[in-house]
C-alpha cells in the first residue's frame, strides 16, 4: 500500500452474501467502500438501499469493478466460480477476502496459490468461524497446559438446506415447493450437488486454529442418500483427519436434517475436555484442576466478546474478517487466514469427499507451501485473552450436576 493512502479501497462482487461484507466494511474505519459488483437486479437493489446516499457505483460485471482499480475485492459468489473470480482480481492487481469453501478443486487451490505467489497479491479466506470468541480462551488453555496433549478434536455443522433450486430471478425454493406450484424454472444451486463435507471449513478451520496443526491424512463416508429435497447430495457426511501433530480430528456435516442449525465443537485432552455448543451459548470445561465428581465447570465464554458488535452477522464474526483484513493489508503483515491457510482448510474437505467417493479410502493431504508448515499467525492478529471470566458449576436442565 502506499504510505500515504489512508483508507483500503473495497469492491464488493455478489450482492446475496456480499451484502454482509458490504455492511461490515462501511464499518470499518479503514476501509471505503467504492463499489459493487451483481448480475440480478435484485441484489442490486437491495445494495442501493444499505449504501443509500453514499457514493459507491453499482455495476453489473465484474470486468466493470476491476476497472475502478480497487486495492482489494471481496468475492461472495457462489462456490464454483470463487476460484476464478479471486485468480481474476489478483491478476487485475487487487487483494482478495474470498468467501468459503473458496475452491472447489484441489487443481483450484494450486492455482488460486500458484497467482498469489506470482502477483505479490494477499488472499485470505473470509472464515468467520476462527473469530468465535470462546476460540481464543480455548487456545489459551491449551497453551496453559489445561487439558494436557489433545487427542481428539470434534466438530459439527448441522445445517438444513433445502432450497436447492434457483429461478432466473435469484429466487430459491425446494423440489416440494416446485411441485406443489407446478414450476420449471428451477435449476440447481451450486450446493444442491456439493458432498457436504467440502463445506467444512467452519469446524476444521477453528479446530486447527486452535492446535496450530494441519490435516497430513483422510478418510471419509458418506450417510444415505434419503433426503428428497436433495437427491443430489448425501445426507451427511463423517471425515475422520489425522493431523500433522498425530491428533485425530472427527468431521461431520449435514445439510439435509430438518433441525435448527449448530456448530458444536469439543476437545479431548489427556487431562482434560471442553465443549461449546452454539445453542448454549458458553463453555463447558474439565481441566486438571477438577475431579471427575466434581463434575463440569460452566465458563461463560460465547461466540463474541463483550464489546463485540453482534449485529455484524453470524453472532459479531463477520466484522472480523473485513476488520482484520483491513489491518494486514495496510500494516503491510500477512493477512490470518492467507493462502496456504485457506489450502489446509479447503483442501481436506476436497479430498474428504474424494474419499467417500472411494468407498473409504485412506488419502494423504500434501502441503502446497514451499517449505514445511511452521505454525499459524492467526493468535498474533487477534490475540488471546489475558484473564478468564469465573467458572461456575454446571448443572444440566434436569438439574442434574455432569
Amino acid at each position: 500500500m502506499n504510505a500515504t493512502q489512508q483508507k483500503l479501497k473495497v469492491g464488493i462482487l455478489g450482492l446475496r452474501r456480499g451484502l454482509t461484507h458490504v455492511r461490515n466494511f462501511l464499518n470499518v474505519e479503514d476501509a471505503e467502500v467504492m463499489a459493487c459488483a451483481d448480475r440480478a437486479g435484485p441484489p442490486r437493489e437491495r445494495a442501493k438501499a444499505v449504501l443509500g446516499d453514499r457514493p459507491v457505483k453499482i455495476v453489473g460485471e465484474f470486468e466493470e469493478l476491476l476497472e475502478l482499480k480497487p486495492d482489494a475485492v471481496a468475492i461472495s459468489t457462489n462456490g464454483r466460480c470463487q476460484a476464478a473470480h479471486a485468480i481474476q482480481a489478483m491478476e487485475a492487481g487487487c487483494h482478495v477476502l474470498s468467501e468459503v469453501p473458496g475452491a472447489f478443486t484441489q487443481e483450484e487451490i494450486v492455482h488460486i496459490v500458484a497467482t498469489a505467489e506470482r502477483t505479490g497479491k494477499q488472499y485470505m479466506l473470509a472464515e468467520n468461524s476462527c473469530f468465535l470468541d470462546f476460540l481464543r480462551y480455548w487456545r489459551k488453555w491449551i497453551r496453559e497446559d489445561r487439558f494436557g496433549a489433545i487427542s481428539i478434536a470434534d466438530g459439527e455443522y448441522l445445517h438444513y438446506l433445502p432450497a436447492t433450486l434457483e429461478a432466473p430471478d435469484g429466487s430459491r425454493f425446494s423440489p416440494t415447493q416446485a411441485r406443489a406450484e407446478g414450476r420449471g424454472d428451477g435449476i440447481p444451486t451450486w450446493r444442491a450437488d456439493q458432498p457436504p463435507i467440502q463445506y467444512l471449513t467452519h469446524d476444521l478451520g477453528p479446530l486447527l486454529n486452535v492446535l496450530d496443526d494441519r490435516v497430513v491424512s483422510v478418510t471419509c463416508k458418506d450417510g444415505p442418500w434419503w433426503q428428497i429435497e436433495a437427491p443430489l447430495r448425501a445426507d451427511g457426511q463423517i471425515a475422520l483427519f489425522q493431523t500433522a501433530k498425530g491428533s485425530l480430528i472427527r468431521i461431520l456435516v449435514t445439510l439435509n436434517t430438518p433441525r435448527p442449525g449448530a456448530h458444536n465443537y469439543r476437545l479431548f485432552g489427556t487431562f482434560g475436555s471442553a465443549e461449546w455448543y452454539s445453542h448454549e451459548g458458553f463453555c463447558r470445561r474439565f481441566d486438571r484442576t477438577r475431579e471427575e465428581e466434581d463434575g463440569w465447570e460452566r465458563v461463560d465464554i460465547g461466540s463474541a466478546a463483550r464489546d463485540d458488535d453482534k449485529s455484524s452477522g453470524h453472532g459479531g464474526t463477520d466484522i472480523k474478517t473485513a476488520y482484520y483484513f483491513t489491518k494486514a493489508i495496510l500494516e503491510g503483515k500477512t493477512v490470518p487466514i492467507d493462502v496456504y491457510r485457506m489450502c489446509d482448510f479447503t483442501l481436506p474437505g476436497i479430498l474428504a469427499a474424494r474419499s467417500a467417493a472411494l468407498g473409504g479410502q485412506p488419502l494423504s493431504v500434501p502441503d502446497v507451501r514451499r517449505k514445511p508448515f511452521e505454525g499459524t499467525n492467526f493468535w498474533e492478529h487477534v490475540g488471546l485473552p489475558e484473564e478468564d471470566p469465573e467458572g461456575t458449576k454446571y448443572v444440566s436442565d434436569m438439574g442434574t450436576k455432569y
